[in-house]
């Protein structure tokens, strides 16, 4: 990626217009450049639209170079002439390519390898891309495996049909125990696709490998049988190694306790190479176990890992199609809670009423404000942490994002939005009171699974000292296409992304009595890019702003 150095001049010639209108081209080159140095790209979309951007660069040096007679390997001959589109102003906007996941998976796959190896043939790479080339850092191994992985858990919480997701599509199936307010849709009908999203099967192969790889014997059951199928209708040019599949396959379906099929298969690798002799003991191994289990008859099911985990997805899923079609709200009203919206008074959308009270404020943030606390927040970016077992910070597998924050003295943005959020609540915001503002932008796959907001237990003692979090201001910077919604499990409520808007949940009676009820979870985003900012109040400070009631519910 682009660090800083005298390589930033070559980035001024590029067009503002290349990219999407909620960022700015520093924007995007500062993410770019926090990738870098952060370490992952799929953790954040604002750094793999940074790659869309770098993608486009080299293929436009590669065309320049030849346009003046230089030679280049008919690979990266290739790469460049199919990356033209990224240039043309007249097609769709170059960044929903990485709205889209498989289409992230593909581009992060496309630029490890392949123009990674094409790279590697010149004998210099200089002569082509000048002082890029000094600068270039391109995605990992680790960012194409975060990408399967981030794949695959959309696949889980959405109910991805598989086989429309190796065509390129997203296809979101309902389950058989969700509400009748779900059901089927395809989700790539929402965006326009410029390039071809089809996965070979070496991808399908490869996601088997890396479920297998992180003991997700589930998903490498799902994959490796799906490769093997492919194989078997001979649909594929560039296959796998048979043998290879087979083993692996066996291996999973051993550690799922499927005995049988894993005899079956070791029995088959057996055929294509008789001589070896792991197999052989594999297959002495599986038919002792088989005899032992019996009449037993195995099903593949995922293990729920997690409390609640049925319901929540199930709430995702209803949120995807509150994304597209109007949603059930109890009501809707203006209101005016201080004197600064008496003349334009807040949207308000009341979502539940009580216990906890979840409201949605439409319109509550400019697309100016919102701008600013996006292209603010690039720069400060890290990998996002949640509170571990023993108090302190940690990363999570499915916790993708990146956090910023922002404090009222950072910019006079900050603060103008700290005192509305103090307007619109009654409490107050001010230093001690209330905690920065958490920007967030997710990454593929991102979620964040159900939890409280306030703190209890063995948590409480580092993290309450000004109090307990009473309520929860959750501003959406931007919109998505599909999926992110913010779900209550324990209420069945699911409020989805609307841009500029801010849910608004209390976390706390007046009585200082905790709300379980205010349990929530975030969504994965399946189309576009989501971005959010949180203002947590505390309890301290905001006695006299929202005294006790008579009763210990109030």
């Amino acid at each position: 990626m682009i660090r800083d150095g005298p390589f930033r001049v070559f980035w001024k010639g590029l067009k503002v217009a290349f990219f999407s209108p909620v960022m700015s081209a520093d924007t995007v080159l500062a993410a770019s450049m926090v990738a870098f140095a952060g370490g992952d790209f799929f953790s954040a979309t604002v750094h793999m639209e940074g790659l869309v951007w770098v993608e486009s660069e080299m293929a436009r040096a590669v065309r320049n170079h030849v346009r003046l007679g230089g030679l280049v390997p008919p690979e990266l001959h290739r790469l460049a002439e199919g990356a033209a589109w990224l240039s043309d102003p007249t097609r769709v906007n170059p960044n929903s390519l990485v709205h889209n996941p498989i289409g992230a998976y593909l581009l992060i796959k496309r630029l490890n390898q392949e123009w990674a190896n094409a790279i590697k043939t010149l004998p210099q790479p200089q002569e082509v891309f000048g002082e890029m080339y000094e600068e270039l850092q391109l995605p990992s191994l680790a960012d194409l495996e975060g990408c399967a992985l981030a794949l695959m858990r959309l696949q889980d919480v959405y109910n991805l049909d598989m086989r429309r997701v190796i065509d390129g599509e997203i296809v979101m199936k309902c389950r058989p125990n969700d509400t009748d307010a779900c059901h089927d849709v395809n989700v790539s009908e929402l965006k326009n696709r410029t390039v071809p999203l089809r996965l070979s099967i070496l991808d399908v192969f490869y996601f088997g490998i890396v479920a297998q790889s992180h003991n997700d014997f589930y998903h490498a059951a799902l994959w490796l049988n799906e490769t093997l199928a492919i194989m078997n209708a001979n649909e594929c040019e560039l296959c796998p190694d048979r043998r290879e599949v087979l083993d692996r396959l066996a291996d999973t379906y051993s550690k799922l306790r499927n005995h049988r099929g894993a005899l079956q298969l070791f029995s088959e690798s057996y055929r294509i190479d008789p001589t070896n002799p792991h197999t052989q003991a594999r297959i002495r191994d599986e038919e002792y176990y088989a005899n032992l289990q019996g009449n037993y008859v195995w099903q593949l099911q995922r293990s729920d890992d997690w409390e609640g985990r049925d319901k929540y997805e199930e709430l995702c899923r209803v949120g995807v199609l509150q994304n597209r079609a109007p949603r059930a709200s109890v009501s809707c009203r203006y209101f005016r809670p201080s004197p600064y919206f008496y003349l334009q008074p807040i949207k308000m959308e009341v979502l539940h009423e009580t216990n906890p009270v979840i409201h949605l404020f439409h319109d509550i943030v400019s697309e100016s404000e919102a701008a600013r606390m996006r292209e603010m927040a690039v720069p400060k970016f890290h990998r996002s942490v949640v509170v571990g077992d023993d108090g302190g910070d940690a990363i999570i597998l499915n916790r993708v994002s990146e956090t910023a924050w922002h404090f009222d003295y950072d910019d006079p943005v900050v603060a103008r939005l700290s005192r509305r959020v103090d307007y619109a609540t009654g409490l107050s915001t001010a230093e001690g009171t209330a905690e920065a503002f958490q920007v967030v932008n997710y990454g593929l796959g991102g979620q964040y699974i159900p939890h409280t907001d306030y703190f209890e237990g063995d948590h409480v003692t580092r993290h309450v000292q000004n109090g307990n979090r009473v309520v929860t201001f959750l501003l959406y910077l931007s919109d998505v296409d599909a999926g992110g919604a913010t779900v209550f499990p324990i209420v069945d409520v699911a409020v989805p992304v609307v841009r500029n808007s801010a849910a608004v949940f209390w976390s706390m009676e007046k009585s200082g009595a905790v709300v379980p009820n205010s349990l929530h979870a975030g969504c994965p985003v399946l189309i576009g890019s989501k971005w959010i900012a949180n203002k947590w109040i505390r309890e301290h400070g905001n006695e006299f702003r929202r005294p006790c009631g008579l009763t210990p519910d109030e």
